[in-house]
């Protein structure tokens, strides 16, 4: 569910804000929010990666110390 379900959600939903950016260019009073709905989005997107890579990183390092444990003990 996290890496198919969510990953599609965020990219379709910064690629909506990214049309709608586009859409409004011209309206002076639409940019403001269309661009801070693309950086909030491109936000939670680089928030998802990095969540992923710290708990892979956690369980890399609490595997490490099991078999530096199980050798030395």
């Amino acid at each position: 569910m996290f890496h198919y379900v969510l990953f599609s959600l965020l990219v379709l939903t910064f690629i909506g804000s990214c049309v709608n950016l586009c859409c409004s260019w011209g309206d002076h009073q639409r940019l403001y929010s269309a661009s801070l709905i693309v950086v909030l989005s491109f936000s939670v997107l680089i928030l998802m990666f990095l969540c992923r890579m710290f708990a892979v990183k956690a369980q890399d390092r609490a595997i490490r110390v099991r078999r530096t444990c199980g050798i030395m003990c």
